[in-house]
């Protein structure tokens, strides 16, 4: 099935990321990574408005407080959304001069998960990180290249995970009381071209991968047959997901960042936020702490 989405949004970003529904008042948080924004685009009113952070912000998630859960540059931080406020979460800092955060989504155990990405070159030097509401951070998996979209199955047992220049998803088994990572259980190669990137599941299992250079995201079962193909009229397709009070809306981020003038002008739509309805139903987000 080919499915063709809407412009939801001409945000022109540089680089969209993390879209997460936040259903506290039915509206969209989403990055402009390189922009340092956190945003919130309400659908209903077609308003989208920004809390500039400065630096690099990385990945967004709900906090049960009411605040946000954001890896900004090389740290964690909770963000009150209405006044700009925020305040560290513990005193982890990654190595800022040689990596910048990147993904990240709230875990069913209420914590944290984002990882960072090598600022220069593709090397194995970045990881994924855990955060935990007290502030502790733990390391989950080194020898990252470029930390991307993950998410946990819904009986909490697994981890689908994306380091983009491995050009596959990754599958590791969790506990599914406290979510520690404990063997690698597969790699699930995307079909397609690009390289995965964000990526969601749905509440029938299937994963929603984002294709970075690519122009599509595919749906694809955990045997990886292809069930569903959106396809944008942009190349730098960022990351995905669900949202709406039924959670039958699929909301898509993509970028500008790394096009030249030349395909900027054959594709004005690049940064802008897509939206969909995919025929399927997605899972709830989680909440931090």
């Amino acid at each position: 099935m080919l499915l063709e989405p809407e412009v939801a949004l001409g945000a022109q970003a540089d680089l969209a990321e993390s879209p997460v529904w936040d259903g506290r008042e039915a509206v969209l948080r989403w990055v402009d990574i390189n922009r340092g924004e956190v945003h919130r685009f309400d659908p209903a009113t077609q308003r989208d408005s920004a809390v500039a952070l400065g630096g690099t912000v990385g990945s967004v998630g709900l906090a049960a407080s009411g605040e946000l859960v954001v890896a900004h540059g090389d740290r964690f931080v909770l963000l009150d959304p209405a006044t700009g406020a925020r305040r560290a979460l513990g005193s982890f800092r990654a190595d800022g001069g040689l990596v910048r955060f990147n993904d990240g989504k709230v875990d069913p155990w209420g914590s944290f998960h984002a990882g960072t990405m090598h600022r220069t070159v593709d090397a194995p030097v970045a990881a994924l990180y855990r955060c935990y509401a007290d502030g502790r951070v733990t390391e989950v998996l080194p020898g990252v290249t470029c930390s991307n979209g993950l998410d946990w199955s819904p009986e909490r047992d697994r981890l689908h995970y994306v380091d983009s220049v491995r050009g596959a998803v990754q599958c590791f088994r969790t506990d599914p009381d406290d979510g520690r990572l404990l063997e690698r259980a597969g790699v699930l190669e995307v079909p397609g071209p690009g390289a995965p990137d964000g990526m969601c599941l749905d509440r029938d299992g299937f994963l929603w991968v984002a294709l970075w250079g690519g122009g599509e995201v595919r749906r694809v079962s955990l045997e990886g047959d292809v069930d569903r193909v959106v396809k944008l009229p942009v190349s730098n397709v960022s990351s995905v997901a669900f949202g709406g009070a039924q959670l039958d809306e699929l909301y898509i981020t993509s970028a500008r960042e790394s096009l030249s003038a030349g395909q900027l002008a054959t594709e004005p739509h690049a940064g802008d936020l897509f939206w969909c309805r995919p025929g399927c139903v997605g899972l709830p987000p989680h909440a931090f702490g």
